[in-house]
């Protein structure tokens, strides 16, 4: 397995992952998430690789795209109850079934950890939605802990 950077050749592999870890969220939450169409997620993934501030890491194995994770570089101003700080936050991380449970999420974020270094923050940040208890489990075996949670109530 290799990971690399992806770029615009890269589009079609992302969409086509993005739309199988989006299918997860839309089955648990529709209320929530809306399909995408593949067109919208083309120009969505061609905004992230233009974004200075965020990295597309794609991994392969044997030429196929199994996984991705975009990783962006934030900066907080601070306020009155908060210190300015540096930050980078795993904003998406999707590996295709037949490719979990063999280290493919476990390599990308190591990748993630390594660009969040090289950019010199201190933290690397993510969010999991409640239903995904799979993708909280993963993320605790790696030694990520809870550092806020949202609660919600529908009325």
């Amino acid at each position: 397995m290799r990971i690399r950077s992806a770029g615009a050749d890269d589009i079609a592999d992302l969409t086509r992952l993005n739309l199988e870890v989006h299918a997860i969220h839309l089955a648990a939450m529709p209320d929530v998430y809306r399909p995408a169409s593949a067109a919208e997620l083309d120009e969505w993934f061609r905004g992230r690789l233009a974004d200075a501030q965020t990295v597309v890491l794609i991994a392969d194995q044997d030429g196929v795209a199994v996984g991705y994770v975009i990783v962006r570089r934030l900066e907080w101003a601070g306020h009155v109850f908060a210190l300015p700080r540096k930050m980078a936050e795993v904003d998406q991380l999707g590996v295709t079934a037949s490719a979990r449970r063999r280290g493919v999420g476990r390599a990308l974020m190591a990748a993630a950890e390594e660009q969040a270094r090289s950019w010199g923050v201190p933290t690397l940040v993510l969010s999991v939605v409640g239903f995904n208890d799979d993708a909280l489990r993963f993320y605790r075996a790696l030694g990520y802990d809870t550092m806020l949670t949202r609660l919600a109530r529908l009325l």
